[in-house]
């Protein structure tokens, strides 16, 4: 589309700026797609706040050594409770982010590592 030369007018007393219909719906679909975007990109920051604020909280308590070498899904007991509540939360917030970005492809065991990175 070329580009679009603002015709400034005045009307009683007011400066506008005159839109032809055509430059006007594709400005009011513009609007449209922006406050889709807004709405995406508030979704995505609260799933990945949500994510780093519990998987810090599980590595916190991995460096303190506090989760057990197998987190039981069976009733947990004293220091197994916070580290069992942690990890449903961490995967709770894994699946919200998911849900946000959409079905991705399943990362390989080196993944972790980055691309191009050696262990």
């Amino acid at each position: 589309m070329a580009k679009i030369v603002p015709r400034h007018v005045i009307v009683d007393g007011v400066p506008l700026v005159a839109l032809t219909e055509q430059e006007y719906e594709s400005l009011a679909a513009s609007r449209r797609q922006f406050g889709s975007h807004v709405v995406r990109l508030r979704m995505t920051r609260e799933a990945l706040t949500s994510l780093t604020r519990v998987a810090g909280a599980m590595c916190a308590l991995l460096r303190a050594g506090e989760v057990p070498a197998e987190t039981s899904r069976k009733a947990p007991d004293g220091s197994r409770q916070r580290s069992y509540g942690l990890l449903s939360a961490l995967e709770a917030a894994v699946e919200q982010a998911q849900r946000v970005i959409g079905k991705q492809p399943e990362a390989s065991p080196g993944a972790a590592n980055g691309p191009g990175r050696k262990r």
